[in-house]
């Protein structure tokens, strides 16, 4: 488990990843989310971080009418199929680094950059169920309405646990390398 969580040791190789996710989620969130909320006049199922009721779903697929399925299933999907195991790789390799000095600490940061992958995972399974509910339309069930909304909020949720640790995290990390410079007199 260990090796899979170090994976990229470097800093750069870290930085690198971020740079892709981070290019990755512009170009959703300015390109494909944007042209969806603009064709639908509401926001994209990922972007509903409470979930989204049963009426919520039926009526962003109505309202996507076929130029909004196009950009979800041909643009969206493909972009959110990459940027969830960059994000999570990022996140956790971040996590794993950043803890190689932390001591007692060091355990939790690493827990929680497994919750990273889990974090992915939500991510890929509400893609999955998107897809589903958009091919279904508007005959799609409650029952898959209420997974992919829970998909949706269990990826807000370990998403914000992830990104709440990586900035205490940094914080923690800033405040031992300003304790270890030497003063001056």
């Amino acid at each position: 488990m260990n090796n899979l969580l170090a994976y990229p040791q470097h800093g750069s190789r870290i930085l690198l990843f971020w740079c892709v996710a981070m290019l990755v989620y512009i170009l959703m969130v300015f390109g494909s989310l944007a042209d969806i909320e603009q064709i639908a006049g509401v926001r994209a199922f990922d972007m509903r971080p409470t979930g989204y009721s049963f009426d919520d779903a039926l009526a962003l697929i109505s309202a996507l009418g076929e130029e909004g399925r196009r950009v979800y299933l041909t643009v969206q999907i493909p972009l959110d199929t990459a940027y969830p195991a960059l994000l999570a790789i990022s996140s956790a390799s971040s996590l794993y680094w950043l803890s190689q000095s932390f001591g007692s600490t060091a355990r939790w940061y690493r827990a929680v950059a497994a919750v990273a992958y889990l974090a992915a995972i939500a991510d890929y399974a509400e893609n999955g169920l998107i897809v589903w509910m958009i091919n279904v339309g508007l005959g799609v069930p409650q029952t898959l309405v209420s997974a992919a909304s829970l998909a949706t909020v269990s990826k807000s949720i370990l998403s914000t646990v992830v990104f709440a640790t990586l900035l205490i995290a940094l914080a923690e990390f800033a405040m031992r390398r300003i304790r270890q410079r030497p003063k001056v007199h």
